[in-house]
């Protein structure tokens, strides 16, 4: 708890440095260094601090089932994508909450199984009378996998929709601007000029408009991509967002194509402009 915001965390205390490294990576989220823990301050996941507000050096309320509160101070916010989290020593916590460290879960490590061989390792641990429950990184692995296949069938339909938007964006602006030209296009040909001429008149202003659209788009989409990440973001879970050089690339090749598509499309409605009925119209 800070202040009045409260968040639901699980605790987790390191008995032995060296043997907890090995099963759970703990890296800081602005620089990406391995933190350690000391018997002085908590480290805190990132998710539970973003929704806490929460800064490096601040100090927090650790409120147990019983309602005993205890006051600490948060070292670190550490890299965690799943669930929030406090980690802290076993030292800490004796002290913290004044009594003997009672370890309640066991982490072990197992080597790849095959789903059978897993099922069966998990349904013969839970006969034990000690094991209330238990879970398996592996099937948590495979769920948020099956959900971010979800998300991604989303993802696609958001591509093709913007692409196909991008497209019809294109097209009419190109048939605008020739529709409320026509008499200049008109006095051009009639001065002489050829179609292809005409063309390369038009068509420079659309690959002008474009570079200027691609450099914009792919800064502010960044931003906009930012902010979509962050609305799909349910309360445990927080999304590491990463842009690599292939989707800057791809969304500029793409509407790089759709002009060029569409300044093929140009040639022929420029063709089609009636010189003598142009030149008709008054301004």
């Amino acid at each position: 708890k800070k202040k009045d915001n409260k968040v639901d965390v699980k605790v987790i205390i390191q008995k032995n440095a060296e043997e907890f490294s090995k099963f759970v990576n703990i890296n800081n989220v602005k620089t990406g260094e391995k933190e350690t823990l000391n018997d002085e301050e908590i480290l805190l996941t990132e998710k539970a601090a973003n929704l806490l507000n929460i800064k490096v050096g601040d100090k927090v309320t650790l409120i147990d089932n019983d309602e005993n509160r205890f006051e600490t101070k948060v070292g670190a916010i550490v890299e965690n994508y799943v669930y929030h989290y406090v980690f802290m020593t076993k030292t800490m916590y004796e002290k913290l909450y004044n009594e003997e460290y009672s370890s309640n879960v066991m982490y072990v490590q197992t080597v790849e199984l095959e789903e059978n061989t897993a099922t069966a390792l998990n349904e013969e641990l839970l006969k034990s009378s000690k094991i209330s429950s238990l879970t398996s990184t592996e099937n948590l692995k495979n769920s948020m996998s099956e959900t971010l296949k979800a998300l991604n069938q989303v993802v696609y339909v958001l591509i093709v929709s913007a692409g196909l938007l991008a497209f019809v964006v294109l097209y009419n602006l190109a048939n605008v601007n020739i529709s409320e030209r026509k008499r200049e296009i008109a006095t051009l040909k009639v001065l002489g000029f050829y179609d292809k001429e005409v063309y390369d008149y038009i068509t420079k202003e659309i690959i002008v408009l474009t570079v200027m659209g691609i450099i914009l788009g792919l800064f502010g989409g960044y931003y906009l991509s930012i902010f979509i990440l962050k609305t799909c973001e349910t309360e445990p879970l927080i999304f590491k967002i990463v842009s690599t050089p292939i989707s800057y690339i791809l969304s500029a090749l793409i509407t790089t194509v759709f002009t060029i598509i569409v300044n093929f499309m140009t040639y022929f409605v420029l063709r089609k402009v009636d010189m003598i009925e142009s030149l008709k119209s008054v301004e």
